[in-house]
């Protein structure tokens, strides 16, 4: 069993630019770019959706979110049979979950929100045999089994308790920006680090094991622990321009509302509601930025305590390491904030490094990818036989220089049958986004135009264009569509 390990990791939240390797020069993420230059970092990473649930259910899947039910925040997946942590457990895995999942909706009766969490975690969560599981983020986050994990350092829910309490910054931000009173020891990132390494000192040696890790960060509110240092905001790069003039609903959006006629209801998703991003005066947006950006190098910090983990207990040769985000952050470029449902760039190309000493590569992988690919990719590198039916497809063959079969990959969002739903495709120079039942939609020329300012979806001369991305699109989905077997045509 040995050399057949599996550590996915997930951020909240984090956009591509947030790692000094994919071009964040302003940032210092030493451990993240060691990793990358081990293995395979991506370019060109798309997540399939641009909020959590269906985000995460389709990075455990390979599904699109049409398929695997999870739509949106909220909504429940119909069922955790494809889900990564089932098939491997099938094959004797020994499949452990700690830190942020966020499968199942919050708000209503689901495994998330039993309100018991023994201390021997949960049995049977979402295809795994056991999970620790933290609900929320940051200040607003301390619950599940680290909230548990605090109380025995004495840290306690209360308002009498200094460490809960977080300075907020401005007196209207959305992003919740301030200064934590928890300690960076305290952070959920190290409850994550310090139950990882219970796992892997107390793990059975006779079985393979898969450690699905959940960081929260950087997600808001962006409460920055103390003893943790804050970027300079002067460091950091301005945000980038605005949009077309003629796409009326991001104007809507930026003021905060979005008109009754508009997408035939109201938007009200991932903090794009009544929040009038045009307030924020450059000097704030900065500030904000800058602790975004500090969450992710503490993130980075907890990364290198984790590859000495894994040197520790002499497994970093025998694993398998994947590191994405379910979705990034507009953080003010475009005029916006937060995350869907648009789909510009920065809210949907996220980070993605694959990492297996002797098996893997290193390398820069240009080509457009789907997170729903990293199930495929994994089971085909973890010789798991025959391949299960998704959307994604396995990376291997790509990642060792072999025909690659794909135009461009899939983007879809809905809120609600009555509100905003589109559907978008990516490929190496363009994108093109459908808003079912509007008479509107967003065509933009990636190679020429990659900060997704001028919309060519009217543009006559583009036409044959965007009738060809729509071609490629519905082929692309019937390709992955489940077929069943029929034993005759009677």
């Amino acid at each position: 069993m040995d050399g057949k390990n599996l550590i996915v990791i997930t951020t909240d939240q984090q956009r591509y630019d947030s790692l000094g390797c994919n071009g964040g020069y302003w940032m210092h993420t030493p451990y993240l770019d060691r990793i990358a230059r081990a293995g395979a970092r991506f370019e060109r990473a798309y997540c399939p959706n641009p909020v959590c649930t269906p985000s995460r259910v389709s990075i455990m899947t390979g599904l699109m979110p049409s398929r695997h039910g999870s739509y949106n925040i909220g909504t429940r997946v119909f069922s955790t049979e494809h889900f990564l942590s089932t098939r491997l457990r099938r094959e004797g895995y020994c499949c452990h979950h700690i830190g942020k999942a966020h499968f199942y909706p919050w708000d209503v009766s689901s495994p998330e929100n039993c309100g018991v969490f023994p201390e021997e975690g949960l049995k049977d969560f979402a295809g795994f045999e056991t999970a620790e599981i933290s609900i929320g983020h940051s200040d607003w986050g301390v619950n599940g089994h680290y909230e548990r994990w605090l109380e025995e350092k004495g840290i306690r829910k209360g308002r009498h308790m200094p460490q809960l309490q977080v300075e907020r910054l401005f007196e209207k931000d959305a992003y919740g920006t301030g200064d934590w009173g928890m300690p960076v020891s305290c952070h959920s990132g190290a409850w994550i680090l310090e139950r990882s390494e219970k796992f892997l000192r107390e793990r059975r040696r006779d079985r393979p094991f898969y450690l699905n890790l959940g960081f929260q960060d950087p997600h808001h509110p962006l409460a920055l622990p103390c003893g943790h240092p804050r970027l300079a905001p002067e460091s950091i790069p301005p945000s980038r321009g605005g949009y077309d003039s003629r796409l009326e609903h991001q104007e809507e959006l930026a003021n905060g509302r979005i008109l009754d006629g508009r997408f035939a209801g109201p938007l009200g998703i991932a903090g794009n509601q009544n929040t009038s991003w045009v307030d924020y005066i450059y000097e704030q947006k900065q500030v904000v930025k800058s602790y975004y950006y500090s969450m992710v190098e503490l993130f980075d910090r907890q990364m290198g305590q984790l590859l000495e983990l894994l040197d520790r207990y002499q497994v970093s040769e025998d694993t398998m390491l994947v590191i994405t985000s379910d979705h990034g952050d507009m953080l003010f470029d475009h005029g916006m904030g937060e995350k869907g449902p648009l789909a510009y760039e920065e809210v949907v190309k996220v980070p993605l490094l694959l990492c297996f000493p002797g098996r893997i590569k290193p390398g820069v992988v240009k080509e457009v990818v789907s997170l729903t690919d990293i199930v495929p990719t994994v089971l085909d590198y973890l010789e798991m036989g025959s391949q299960p039916v998704c959307d994604g497809l396995s990376l291997r063959p790509l990642l060792e220089g072999k025909k690659w079969d794909r135009e461009g990959v899939r983007i879809e969002f809905k809120e609600e049958k009555d509100a905003v739903r589109y559907k978008c495709f990516v490929t190496r120079e363009w994108k093109l986004t459908e808003y079912m039942g509007e008479a509107y939609g967003e065509l933009y020329h990636l190679r020429e135009d990659p900060g997704e300012q001028r919309n060519l979806y009217f543009e006559e001369a583009c036409l044959p264009v965007k009738y060809e991305l729509l071609r490629m699109m519905t082929e692309e989905a019937e390709k992955r569509e489940f077929c069943a077997e029929r034993p005759c045509r009677c």
